[in-house]
Protein backbone atom coordinates (compact mmCIF):
# COMPACT_ATOMS: atom_id res chain seq x y z
CA UNK A 1 0.00 0.00 0.00
CA UNK A 2 3.04 2.47 0.91
CA UNK A 3 3.84 1.72 -2.90
CA UNK A 4 0.64 2.88 -4.05
CA UNK A 5 0.25 6.02 -2.15
CA UNK A 6 3.57 6.70 -3.15
CA UNK A 7 2.77 6.47 -6.48
CA UNK A 8 -0.41 8.48 -6.44
CA UNK A 9 1.44 11.20 -4.75
CA UNK A 10 3.84 11.26 -7.58
CA UNK A 11 0.96 11.49 -10.39
CA UNK A 12 -0.59 14.09 -8.01
CA UNK A 13 2.90 16.35 -8.36
CA UNK A 14 2.78 15.58 -12.19
CA UNK A 15 -0.27 16.91 -12.53
CA UNK A 16 0.57 20.06 -10.97
CA UNK A 17 3.42 20.67 -13.13
CA UNK A 18 0.90 20.40 -16.40
CA UNK A 19 0.45 23.44 -18.48
CA UNK A 20 -2.47 22.20 -20.81
CA UNK A 21 -5.54 24.24 -21.10
CA UNK A 22 -7.44 21.38 -23.15
CA UNK A 23 -9.99 19.62 -20.71
CA UNK A 24 -10.60 15.89 -22.69
CA UNK A 25 -13.47 14.08 -20.99
CA UNK A 26 -11.69 11.60 -19.14
CA UNK A 27 -8.69 14.04 -17.73
CA UNK A 28 -8.50 14.98 -14.12
CA UNK A 29 -8.75 12.86 -10.80
CA UNK A 30 -10.82 9.71 -10.72
CA UNK A 31 -11.78 7.15 -8.39
CA UNK A 32 -13.15 3.43 -9.48
CA UNK A 33 -14.51 -0.09 -8.78
CA UNK A 34 -14.23 -3.18 -11.08
CA UNK A 35 -14.99 -6.42 -11.20
CA UNK A 36 -12.95 -9.01 -13.48
CA UNK A 37 -12.67 -12.82 -14.96
CA UNK A 38 -9.52 -14.17 -14.15
CA UNK A 39 -7.62 -17.28 -15.75
CA UNK A 40 -3.89 -18.24 -13.76
CA UNK A 41 -1.63 -20.94 -14.73
CA UNK A 42 1.81 -21.88 -14.25
CA UNK A 43 4.47 -24.61 -16.09
CA UNK A 44 6.74 -25.75 -13.29
CA UNK A 45 9.06 -28.75 -11.29
CA UNK A 46 8.49 -30.18 -8.36
CA UNK A 47 11.98 -31.69 -7.43
CA UNK A 48 13.33 -34.03 -4.59
CA UNK A 49 16.41 -33.00 -3.47
CA UNK A 50 19.55 -35.54 -3.13
CA UNK A 51 17.89 -37.23 -5.33
CA UNK A 52 17.71 -36.13 -8.44
CA UNK A 53 13.97 -37.13 -9.14
CA UNK A 54 11.58 -34.43 -10.20
CA UNK A 55 8.30 -34.29 -11.98
CA UNK A 56 5.76 -31.62 -13.54
CA UNK A 57 3.69 -29.21 -11.80
CA UNK A 58 0.46 -27.85 -13.31
CA UNK A 59 -1.34 -24.55 -10.98
CA UNK A 60 -4.41 -22.88 -12.68
CA UNK A 61 -7.26 -20.80 -11.56
CA UNK A 62 -10.51 -19.27 -13.30
CA UNK A 63 -11.46 -16.63 -10.71
CA UNK A 64 -13.72 -13.56 -10.53
CA UNK A 65 -12.13 -10.77 -8.95
CA UNK A 66 -12.79 -6.90 -7.28
CA UNK A 67 -10.12 -4.24 -7.31
CA UNK A 68 -10.14 -0.78 -6.13
CA UNK A 69 -8.30 1.72 -8.71
CA UNK A 70 -7.58 5.16 -8.23
CA UNK A 71 -5.89 7.44 -10.49
CA UNK A 72 -5.29 11.41 -12.74
CA UNK A 73 -5.76 11.75 -16.14
CA UNK A 74 -3.52 14.54 -17.78
CA UNK A 75 -4.34 16.04 -21.32
CA UNK A 76 -1.73 15.75 -23.48
CA UNK A 77 -3.22 17.38 -26.79
CA UNK A 78 -7.10 17.93 -27.90
CA UNK A 79 -7.93 14.03 -27.87
CA UNK A 80 -5.03 12.38 -25.71
CA UNK A 81 -4.79 12.18 -22.12
CA UNK A 82 -2.26 10.29 -20.38
CA UNK A 83 -3.62 8.42 -17.18
CA UNK A 84 -1.07 7.24 -14.35
CA UNK A 85 -2.54 5.10 -11.63
CA UNK A 86 -2.89 1.76 -9.61
CA UNK A 87 -5.67 -0.56 -8.68
CA UNK A 88 -5.50 -2.93 -5.65
CA UNK A 89 -7.29 -6.13 -5.34
CA UNK A 90 -8.22 -6.41 -1.43
CA UNK A 91 -8.91 -10.50 -1.77
CA UNK A 92 -6.71 -13.43 -1.91
CA UNK A 93 -6.94 -16.41 -4.65
CA UNK A 94 -5.75 -19.98 -3.86
CA UNK A 95 -3.94 -21.69 -6.88
CA UNK A 96 -4.42 -25.67 -5.88
CA UNK A 97 -0.59 -27.66 -7.63
CA UNK A 98 -0.40 -31.37 -7.74
CA UNK A 99 2.65 -33.03 -9.15
CA UNK A 100 1.44 -35.31 -11.87
CA UNK A 101 4.53 -37.44 -12.36
CA UNK A 102 8.18 -38.18 -10.88
CA UNK A 103 9.29 -36.52 -7.33
CA UNK A 104 7.06 -39.15 -5.45
CA UNK A 105 7.77 -41.09 -2.25
CA UNK A 106 7.53 -44.89 -2.34
CA UNK A 107 3.61 -44.96 -2.00
CA UNK A 108 3.75 -42.59 -5.76
CA UNK A 109 2.45 -40.12 -3.11
CA UNK A 110 3.45 -37.04 -5.33
CA UNK A 111 1.31 -34.69 -2.82
CA UNK A 112 -0.45 -31.57 -3.43
CA UNK A 113 -0.28 -27.95 -2.10
CA UNK A 114 -2.23 -24.78 -2.01
CA UNK A 115 -0.41 -21.60 -3.45
CA UNK A 116 -2.52 -18.73 -2.09
CA UNK A 117 -1.87 -15.08 -3.63
CA UNK A 118 -2.86 -11.47 -1.96
CA UNK A 119 -2.33 -8.16 -1.64
CA UNK A 120 -2.15 -7.72 -5.13
CA UNK A 121 -1.71 -4.58 -6.81
CA UNK A 122 -0.41 -2.48 -9.93
CA UNK A 123 0.78 0.94 -10.86
CA UNK A 124 0.08 1.85 -14.57
CA UNK A 125 0.43 4.18 -16.82
CA UNK A 126 -2.72 4.71 -19.97
CA UNK A 127 -2.51 6.54 -22.67
CA UNK A 128 -6.21 7.32 -24.00
CA UNK A 129 -7.03 8.17 -27.07
CA UNK A 130 -10.43 10.05 -27.82
CA UNK A 131 -12.42 8.34 -30.92
CA UNK A 132 -15.09 10.99 -30.09
CA UNK A 133 -16.86 13.40 -26.70
CA UNK A 134 -17.79 10.30 -24.88
CA UNK A 135 -15.64 7.29 -25.97
CA UNK A 136 -11.97 6.63 -26.34
CA UNK A 137 -9.74 3.70 -26.97
CA UNK A 138 -7.18 2.91 -24.38
CA UNK A 139 -3.31 1.32 -23.80
CA UNK A 140 -2.04 0.38 -20.79
CA UNK A 141 1.32 -0.67 -19.54
CA UNK A 142 2.09 -1.58 -16.07
CA UNK A 143 3.93 -3.05 -12.96
CA UNK A 144 2.16 -5.90 -10.80
CA UNK A 145 2.92 -7.34 -7.29
CA UNK A 146 1.30 -9.51 -5.03
CA UNK A 147 2.57 -11.25 -1.55
CA UNK A 148 2.58 -15.31 -1.50
CA UNK A 149 2.41 -18.33 0.55
CA UNK A 150 2.13 -21.99 -0.07
CA UNK A 151 0.61 -24.71 2.44
CA UNK A 152 2.73 -27.46 3.91
CA UNK A 153 5.36 -28.45 6.61
CA UNK A 154 8.45 -26.73 7.22
CA UNK A 155 8.15 -24.30 4.44
CA UNK A 156 10.27 -21.97 2.89
CA UNK A 157 8.22 -18.87 2.19
CA UNK A 158 7.83 -18.26 -2.16
CA UNK A 159 9.30 -15.19 -2.93
CA UNK A 160 7.03 -12.58 -3.68
CA UNK A 161 5.38 -12.29 -7.23
CA UNK A 162 6.29 -9.38 -9.53
CA UNK A 163 6.09 -8.77 -13.27
CA UNK A 164 4.62 -6.66 -15.88
CA UNK A 165 1.93 -6.50 -18.51
CA UNK A 166 -0.45 -4.66 -21.37
CA UNK A 167 -4.10 -4.18 -21.38
CA UNK A 168 -6.19 -2.57 -23.94
CA UNK A 169 -9.53 -1.07 -24.09
CA UNK A 170 -12.71 1.20 -24.27
CA UNK A 171 -13.82 4.31 -22.21
CA UNK A 172 -17.21 5.29 -22.24
CA UNK A 173 -18.14 8.41 -20.65
CA UNK A 174 -21.83 7.73 -18.74
CA UNK A 175 -22.56 11.40 -17.59
CA UNK A 176 -20.53 14.22 -17.39
CA UNK A 177 -18.38 12.76 -14.08
CA UNK A 178 -19.08 8.94 -14.52
CA UNK A 179 -17.71 6.83 -17.20
CA UNK A 180 -17.65 2.71 -17.48
CA UNK A 181 -14.46 1.01 -18.99
CA UNK A 182 -13.84 -2.35 -20.68
CA UNK A 183 -10.41 -4.46 -20.81
CA UNK A 184 -8.53 -7.02 -21.33
CA UNK A 185 -4.95 -7.66 -19.82
CA UNK A 186 -1.89 -9.95 -19.58
CA UNK A 187 0.74 -10.28 -17.36
CA UNK A 188 3.70 -12.45 -16.93
CA UNK A 189 5.09 -12.90 -13.61
CA UNK A 190 8.86 -13.51 -12.16
CA UNK A 191 9.73 -17.20 -11.76
CA UNK A 192 9.15 -17.84 -7.57
CA UNK A 193 10.11 -21.05 -6.20
CA UNK A 194 9.97 -22.81 -2.36
CA UNK A 195 10.40 -25.87 -0.18
CA UNK A 196 8.22 -27.88 1.84
CA UNK A 197 9.70 -30.83 3.96
CA UNK A 198 7.88 -34.15 3.69
CA UNK A 199 7.41 -37.78 4.49
CA UNK A 200 8.62 -40.59 2.48
CA UNK A 201 7.58 -43.68 3.18
CA UNK A 202 9.33 -46.64 3.16
CA UNK A 203 11.28 -49.41 5.30
CA UNK A 204 11.97 -46.79 7.34
CA UNK A 205 10.19 -42.98 7.53
CA UNK A 206 12.68 -39.93 6.32
CA UNK A 207 12.15 -36.26 5.33
CA UNK A 208 12.52 -35.82 2.28
CA UNK A 209 12.93 -31.77 0.96
CA UNK A 210 11.05 -31.27 -2.07
CA UNK A 211 11.29 -27.68 -4.46
CA UNK A 212 8.68 -26.25 -5.91
CA UNK A 213 9.22 -23.79 -8.58
CA UNK A 214 6.62 -22.02 -10.67
CA UNK A 215 8.25 -21.20 -13.66
CA UNK A 216 6.70 -17.09 -15.01
CA UNK A 217 3.47 -17.87 -13.48
CA UNK A 218 0.70 -15.81 -16.54
CA UNK A 219 -2.58 -13.87 -15.79
CA UNK A 220 -5.17 -13.31 -18.45
CA UNK A 221 -7.91 -11.09 -17.45
CA UNK A 222 -11.00 -9.36 -18.33
CA UNK A 223 -11.72 -6.58 -16.79
CA UNK A 224 -15.10 -3.93 -16.53
CA UNK A 225 -14.45 -0.80 -14.37
CA UNK A 226 -17.32 1.79 -13.15
CA UNK A 227 -15.13 4.76 -12.42
CA UNK A 228 -15.83 8.30 -10.88
CA UNK A 229 -14.34 11.40 -12.12
CA UNK A 230 -14.08 14.61 -9.77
Amino acid sequence: MKKILSTTAIAGSLCLLGTSAYAQTFAGPYVAVSGSMAGVATKGTKTADGSGNSGAVSAGIVSGLGALEIGYGMPADKTTTITIGATYVPFSADLSTRSTSGATDTNSNAGSRTFKVKDAYTVFIQPTFEINKDAAFFAKVFYSHADTSLSGTAVSKPGDLEGYGAALGLKVALTKNAFVQVEGSYTQFDTVSAKIAEVATGVTESLVTRTFTASKPELVEGRVTLGFKF
